[in-house]
């Protein structure tokens, strides 16, 4: 099975020593993945191991990878490749010498280098509509897998918000709270016992009249509840949140 990868170019090793390649032709195809982001042929590799490989055909596009990373560290990292299996290798690099029948110059070769014969305008186009379209939809994965990730950030914090516990204003909560939870609270406050007894008691029976209107009609109202312990209980129970 042939498979399509962006492959770690430090991954990779070839048979072919990168003498044979002329200085400046790998330094003007580094400058053209630089420039247009990747191979617009790719590699041909087997893989050798977990995660390395060697090249079956393209050792010029290969060098060139690697002069790109030299360049540009972060822009040359990865470089676009067809991982072979090793059932379809030999015919993938008959194909490959079917594509490319020109030999690739090399530095030691005396013999002036024949023009290459370009590729039909028409395999070109679809060697670029095919990477674009590669691109284009790895663009649209990371995309889903980025709005998932948001998802399910919200989420989470949706989640969190909703175990906080809400504030309750101190009015509110002599009005609102049920008598354990307002005992609570006193006890925050540093009224406990019989003090805290009398005053919910007092409290419990003044509500059911009508509702505290303000700090002044609960110290009137409420027994065991002076000005002094009021304002300890609003500093205190305003300083929890």
């Amino acid at each position: 099975m042939t498979e399509y990868y962006l492959v770690d170019v430090k991954s990779i090793t070839s048979t072919t020593p990168r003498s044979n390649f002329k200085v400046d032709q790998l330094e003007t195809l580094a400058q053209s993945i630089l420039s247009t982001g990747a191979l617009l042929s790719p590699l041909l590799l087997k893989q050798t191991g977990a995660e390395t490989y060697e090249v079956l055909a393209g050792d010029l596009k290969y060098y060139a990878a690697v002069r790109a990373k030299e360049l540009d560290p972060r822009k040359g990292e990865m470089i676009n490749a067809f991982v072979i299996s090793p059932k379809q290798q030999e015919a993938a690099v008959e194909q490959a010498a079917l594509l490319s029948p020109t030999p690739q110059p090399t530095a030691t070769s005396d013999q002036p280098t024949p023009a290459a014969t370009p590729a039909p305008a028409g395999e070109s186009d679809l060697r670029i509509t095919n990477l674009e379209s590669r691109l284009d939809e790895a663009i649209r994965d990371l995309k889903h897998s980025q709005d998932r990730a948001i998802n399910r950030l919200e989420q989470t914090v949706n989640d969190l918000k909703a175990q906080l516990p809400q504030r309750v204003e101190p009015l509110d909560a002599f009005n609102n709270l049920s008598l354990p939870e307002l005992a609570q609270k006193l006890a925050s406050a540093n009224v406990r016992g019989k003090t805290a007894e009398r005053m919910l008691k007092s409290i419990e029976k003044e509500r059911k009249k009508t509702k505290f209107k303000s700090f002044t009609d609960i110290v009137e109202r409420v027994d065991g509840l002076g000005d002094k312990r009021m304002l300890a209980i609003i500093d205190t129970w305003s300083g929890m949140y």
